[in-house]
């Protein structure tokens, strides 16, 4: 009996070591979540064979917005251009064009 008890506890573990800690999953638009964080946010995506890191706090450049990538946070890009980078710009964009 303990030898069938000590056998099934070391299946249950190894069964749960070769689990993924993180299920893969896909984005509104189309992109595979293949990295999250602590706090369960996607900080890795692909889609047709190339993986991009998503912008967030200190990642800014060579990354995807999230919003891009189709998850349901981060901020909205503008839908204009305001004449010259953000970087160059103080304070925050309006959301629409000012006429």
């Amino acid at each position: 009996m303990k030898t069938l008890l000590a056998t099934a506890a070391a299946l249950t573990i190894a069964a749960g070591m070769s689990t993924p800690a993180t299920a893969q999953s896909t984005t509104s638009k189309g992109f595979t979540v293949t990295a999250k964080n602590a706090k369960g946010q996607a900080t890795q995506v692909s889609k047709d064979g190339q993986t991009y890191n998503v912008c967030m706090g200190d990642v800014q450049d060579s990354c995807i917005n999230p919003r891009e990538a189709g998850l349901k946070w981060g901020n909205w890009p503008v839908g204009y251009w305001p004449g010259k980078p953000a970087s160059q710009i103080d304070g925050p964009l309006p959301a629409e064009r000012s006429m």
